[in-house]
């Protein structure tokens, strides 16, 4: 995969940075971003072109869809961002009612 190239399947994982002993706790949350920015990606969504079809997206998912291939964009702003990722958990929990 040459550089310019991003990985579909790649997803932030819950992130615990081990920061050296001495060092302030600002450095994990350095550390934090640093990882985020490697796995941006060329085309994202905001957080606003999420919320509008985010109810699109749960219903997919809910359905069972490949949403990595419907709404890629929508899934990888989901995974990088945890403001949209608790909305998505909320609304998943009000449709599985």
């Amino acid at each position: 995969m040459s550089k310019t190239q991003t990985d579909p399947e790649r997803k932030i994982k819950p992130m615990s940075p081990e920061v050296p002993e001495g060092l302030p706790e600002q450095a994990g949350a350095l550390v934090k971003l640093l990882q985020m920015i490697g796995y941006t990606q060329e085309a994202e969504a905001s957080c606003d072109e999420v919320e509008q079809i985010l109810d699109q997206f749960a219903e997919l998912v809910q359905r069972g869809e490949d949403v990595k291939e419907i709404m890629p964009l929508v899934k990888n702003h989901i995974d990088m961002c945890p403001e949209c990722r608790e909305e998505f958990e909320a609304l998943m929990r009000i449709l599985q009612k």
